[in-house]
């Protein structure tokens, strides 16, 4: 990660990140003994060192040791132990991580043919990240079927909460992204890693479904609040099909199976309801995409065409798209099909893409772009293979999806942690209709020893 390229965000002193950083570990020490495995408790710790880590920006930014800021460091540590310590060497080779390695290894080929091996490495960790947070889910999942350690996950995200509630409660607000007003972000550097961040929250929740229900639906509506509060439209837009899956399984699995059928269908009404409302609450704030869907080839054309209405839309998102497209366009055929090398844009652009198939286009050309979508319908069908919770593990990609359309979650590590989590469980829950059963014996049924079954003296 290059974060110093971001211009920093409010933040608050150390008087108060180091009292509320000693408190934090207290649930976070909690959490971590009682996840059950080791792989659960590095996910906790892994993901919640991130987000008090956002909480020290204007330190942990800057560089510390051999050019690399102290969240790089921080990556590369946790990514090796990772490695060394959690990762089970037979789980590398799981079929739905494959295309990982192909996105990563067009990054290094990249790297290589533009003369940037370093920028190259720099990002391949990246992906070794994704990669260990992905199989330490999985790992976790196989060691406790049911899930529990989700629900201690939770406590990873207390760092954003607390934050962003003492930001309120100090008047430490942030400019938002589009001029249009203030944030609250909890003394964060940006509104789009806290939000996503935020996004990861809400999808664990999501799928703790052993907590406890007064917890689950706090925490669930505390995000939910937080991201409003953060107010990015991106994180908004894309958190809609998870939220309204986790409300309509939650009020249909709230009653007696015979009255199911009928609490699905008002819970359907309910959540057109909830759709018209947010609707017309968010008219104004979204009708310039309204704008955009209506004819995207009025606004992606040659930067030097825009005019200033056109410059609004979006926050100018089109301008940046067609910036990156055009000059993609004017590049050698080798770069069409290689691109210009990961994250080439740092000192070209003035911002980073906003748009991850956009800025794999640039950065990895065509092969990059193939390899991405590869991915994406790989975890897609590992969602549909799934026989527990597929509509909302379908939702959760869909989410996923639409998050990357209008900002960056794999230039993010926040966004690697939410992706990481999501395609873990996702993994596991495709792989355990497929579990042989024992003997003819349904997987999960007692087992019952007769004279054919009773051990051999």
């Amino acid at each position: 990660m290059n974060e110093a390229a971001l211009p920093y965000g409010p933040s608050f002193g150390l008087g108060v990140l180091v009292p509320v950083t000693l408190v934090l570990l207290v649930p976070l020490v909690v959490a971590a003994r009682r996840a059950g495995s080791l792989a659960a408790a590095f996910v906790i710790v892994a993901l919640w060192l991130r987000y008090i880590a956002g909480a020290y920006h204007i330190y942990m930014f800057k560089p510390l040791a051999a050019g690399f800021s102290g969240n790089a460091l921080l990556s590369i540590g946790l990514t090796l132990f990772g490695l060394v310590f959690v990762v089970r060497p037979a789980n590398f080779g799981i079929k739905w991580v494959l295309p990982i390695y192909l996105v990563a290894a067009l990054v290094l080929l990249s790297a290589g043919l533009n003369g940037d091996i370093a920028g190259g490495i720099n990002v391949a960790v990246k992906y070794a990240y994704l990669l260990v947070i992905t199989i330490s889910v999985f790992q976790a999942m196989r060691c406790d079927s049911e899930g529990r350690w989700i629900g201690w996950a939770m406590v990873a995200f207390l760092p954003l909460l607390v934050f962003q509630v003492l930001s309120l409660a100090l008047n430490l607000p942030k400019g938002s992204e589009d001029g249009s007003g203030i944030v609250w972000i909890g003394g964060y550097n940006h509104e789009g890693a806290f939000s996503v961040a935020l996004v990861a929250g809400f999808t664990v929740g999501c799928f703790a479904r052993t907590a406890p229900t007064a917890v689950r639906v706090l925490f669930l509506l505390a995000t939910l609040i937080g991201i409003q509060l953060a107010g990015y439209r991106t994180s908004i837009l894309a958190l809609t099909p998870l939220a309204l899956a986790t409300f309509l399984i939650g009020l249909t699995v709230s009653v007696r199976r015979d009255q199911r059928a009928l609490m699905a269908t008002a819970a359907v009404v309910g959540g057109l309801i909830i759709v018209a409302t947010a609707a017309v609450f968010y008219s104004d704030k979204f009708s310039d995409l309204a704008t955009f869907l209506s004819d995207p080839s009025q606004l992606i054309k040659p930067p030097r065409e825009f005019n200033y209405a056109d410059r609004q839309v979006m926050s100018a998102r089109p301008l940046i798209w067609s910036s990156y497209l055009y000059a993609w366009v004017d590049g050698s055929p080798a770069r069409h099909l290689f691109g210009f090398g990961p994250e080439s844009w740092e000192g070209l652009f003035k911002v980073y893409p906003h748009n991850t198939l956009v800025a794999t286009l640039y950065e990895l050309g065509v092969f990059g772009v193939a390899a991405m979508l590869l991915l994406w319908a790989v975890m897609f069908s590992a969602a549909l293979s799934s026989r527990t919770e597929r509509f909302k593990l379908i939702a959760a990609h869909f989410a996923f999806f639409l998050l990357n359309m209008a900002t960056m979650p794999f230039w993010q590590v926040e966004g690697l942690g939410l992706y990481g989590f999501l395609c873990g469980y996702t993994i596991y829950q495709a792989r355990a209709h497929k579990r042989p059963s024992l003997g003819g014996i349904p997987r999960g049924a007692p087992l019952r020893l007769t004279a054919a079954t009773q051990p051999v003296p």
